[in-house]
């Protein structure tokens, strides 16, 4: 097919059994979606004018704050390596159709980091649809905004979806996936043009947590940062690009940040063990823990300080975290070995200097339930044979669209669900593309050795 150049289950409910009693800010099972399904893809058909299509292109702004983080853009902009480097991706205006639903005069832009300097290389970038950009208000159904992942950078189409699948299986929010089918028409340029499959993932937003029986008026923050919760003093203003917030936050909410930085840096051990509990909800951090250090994710809260969500509940006064960017699951980020990422401690799974883990970790109340929910998991969520099961049938479901994308993509898709490393050429992820299935079976025997050590 011709191709446009853009230029420059198990479900919650029955695992609470399985791992104790939830805490008041556990989510529930949001209500079933139809965009989002695991046994079919969901089309998606995006037109733009030319004029429209053209305002697409990135923009160089100033460049990055890097006040506290390497990889934050400036003041008010968006964070990442792109916005660290100054570039701002413009809204444009399109009319989507997705999944048979026509909705005229969204916005559509560019997003992604990493993926969307390699993106530009393999002419297949990330996009983000905000129904309601341009028209206050309008929905699709009960979602506002919904992303377009690329999978640039994972030949197996898998990573995020399936560590998607095991963050909600084991409690924690996370978004709902679908694979899409993306067709794009320029008017006058391009008509009905396949631009590739994508991943269709839920937006961490106000819909997003109401949907899992959690307040919308809770604030949600998206931080990038190697030392977080770390005082930066009493004026909001140093902290408001760190946290990155996505909603308008109020001054209490402002000063709940605010607080807890003050006491992860500055309490004595014995205060912050007693104190952490009033301000972190402990069993929410247990989880994403026990499931960010199985997957191996160091391009997270672990190693890069990104690509994770802070969500602040009205109704607890506490923090909770909600997983993000997924991509890199299964140990395959390039910044390490791939016997290291298969290795990865569970008591120091963290990369460099990290105050809020190093005094997290030591707190035996979390502890406890993070180590106690990493042996569990890995009876009822990291079973080898069911992630590889789950692989299988991925590959069956989208073979037939990634083979309409290339003979090389799909070819890199066979051999990494037969196990066997693809060849890819941007050197910056060839190291970094381990299949699935040897990483998982390799890493179950590295936690179950670990697991089998004194503390």
């Amino acid at each position: 097919m011709r191709r446009v150049t853009i230029g420059t289950a198990i479900c919650v409910a029955a695992l609470v059994a399985l791992v104790g009693a939830q805490s008041a800010g556990t989510p529930s099972q949001p209500t079933a979606n139809p965009l989002f399904q695991d046994t079919r893809l969901v089309p998606v058909r995006l037109t733009l004018t030319a004029k429209e299509f053209d305002a697409l292109r990135p923009t160089r702004t100033s460049g990055g704050n890097a006040r506290e983080s390497w990889l934050q853009g400036a003041e008010g902009k968006r964070n990442g390596l792109s916005a660290s480097r100054g570039l701002e991706f413009p809204w444009a205006h399109a009319t989507a159709s997705i999944d048979g639903q026509s909705i005229e005069d969204i916005g559509v832009r560019f997003k992604g980091n990493g993926t969307f300097n390699l993106g530009q290389e393999v002419n297949k970038i990330s996009l983000k649809l905000a129904f309601n950009e341009f028209v206050k208000g309008r929905k699709l159904g009960t979602l506002k905004t919904v992303n377009l992942h690329s999978n640039v950078t994972d030949a197996s189409y898998a990573n995020e979806v399936l560590a998607f699948r095991l963050f909600r299986a084991a409690g924690v929010p996370a978004p709902r996936t679908a694979y899409a089918p993306v067709r794009l028409t320029v008017t006058g340029r391009a008509p009905d043009t396949y631009y590739g499959l994508f991943t269709l993932v839920e937006n961490p937003d106000e819909p997003f947590v109401a949907a899992r029986g959690l307040a919308a008026t809770g604030a949600i923050f998206k931080p990038v940062t190697q030392n977080l919760f770390a005082d930066l003093g009493k004026d909001w203003r140093r902290y408001n690009q760190t946290y990155d917030p996505k909603t308008d936050l109020t001054p209490l909410q402002q000063q709940r940040v605010m607080d807890f930085s003050s006491v992860v840096t500055r309490a004595n051990d014995a205060d912050f063990a007693a104190r952490a509990t009033d301000f972190l909800d402990l069993d929410n951090a247990a989880r994403f823990l026990a499931v960010t250090v199985w997957l191996s994710d160091i391009d997270g809260i672990l190693g890069s300080g990104q690509n994770y969500y802070l969500y602040l509940d009205p109704r607890t006064n506490r923090f909770s975290f909600m997983a993000w960017d997924q991509d890199h699951s299964f140990g395959q980020f390039f910044r390490s070995s791939q016997r290291d990422r298969e290795r990865l401690s569970l008591d120091h799974p963290w990369s460099g200097s990290n105050r809020f883990l190093d005094r997290l970790f030591k707190v035996p109340a979390f502890k406890t339930a993070y180590l106690r929910y990493i042996e569990q998991f890995g009876r009822t969520l990291f079973m080898p044979d069911r992630i590889g099961a789950q692989v299988d049938a991925i590959a069956a479901l989208i073979r037939p669209a990634v083979q309409a994308e290339s003979a090389e993509r799909l070819r890199r898709l066979e051999d990494t669900v037969a196990g066997r490393r693809p060849r890819v050429d941007d050197e910056m992820f060839s190291e970094a593309n381990t299949p699935i299935k040897p990483f998982i079976a390799a890493r179950a025997r590295s936690i179950a050795e670990q697991l089998a050590r004194p503390r």
